[in-house]
């Protein structure tokens, strides 16, 4: 099945190189993963994982912006680079400016963010075809009140994209081997979060539909260069 882990980080962001994430994102039975560092920095030895076999590794870009002009800005420097965008947004103005972008491929609400989704975000997300994504991580990481918070913010941001009916996508966030989890036990987390097991393969199978859009050539919308 095409399943794909989507931002997982790797040196020098992270702890591991892009050969080894793929290598144990392969083993765990996904079919590809996307390398999404913030774009500070190029990732270590990159053809390095382009080498695995029986896996599609793609570069991406995880970006976050201390203001919506500067985040527009770098969404629209990357987009000719890279197939697959997606924003780590930690406040209400920010996630409205990616979801009001077309060149945003998901948007990934901050742990951090003290508002969940908004509904002006959400209309401007089923307008502009911009994904919501869900990092999984805090399940696993945090513990009593705390994780307990993050469900109750993820399950608002779940009932408003089923609300408007956005495309999900769910991810680890992984930052090393040891952070990845199998395609079963990430949608697995995701029920506990509130997701129907459909939810959560779809989610799961998006990254793959996202990256072949992006990886064609369109000169401009609707018109693709074969």
């Amino acid at each position: 099945m095409s399943f794909y882990e989507c931002c997982a980080r790797s040196l020098p962001e992270g702890s591991d190189s892009p050969s080894r994430l793929a290598l144990s994102a392969r083993r765990l039975g996904y079919a590809g993963i996307v390398i999404c560092n913030s774009g500070q920095s190029p990732a270590f030895r990159p053809e390095a994982a382009s080498a695995v076999r029986g896996m599609d590794v793609a570069w991406g870009v995880q970006i976050r912006g201390p203001n919506p002009k500067a985040l527009r800005s770098r969404v629209a420097s990357f987009r000719n680079r890279v197939p697959f965008i997606a924003v780590s947004a930690s406040s209400e103005d920010l996630a409205r400016a990616a979801c009001e972008d077309p060149n945003v491929d998901v948007l990934i609400h901050s742990e951090s963010a003290r508002r969940g989704l908004g509904i002006a975000a959400a209309r401007a997300a089923r307008q502009n075809q911009v994904a919501i994504g869900f990092d999984l991580s805090p399940m696993i990481r945090l513990r009593g009140s705390h994780r307990i918070r993050w469900l109750r913010s993820a399950r608002r941001n779940l009932e408003l994209a089923r609300k408007f009916d956005l495309s999900m996508i769910i991810t680890a966030s992984a930052g090393s081997h040891l952070d990845l989890r199998s395609p079963r036990d990430l949608m697995a987390l995701a029920e506990l979060a509130g997701f129907e097991a459909e939810e959560a393969e779809r989610a799961l199978r998006l990254p793959a539909s996202l990256l072949d859009l992006n990886r064609r050539h369109w000169l401009s919308p609707g018109v693709e260069l074969l």
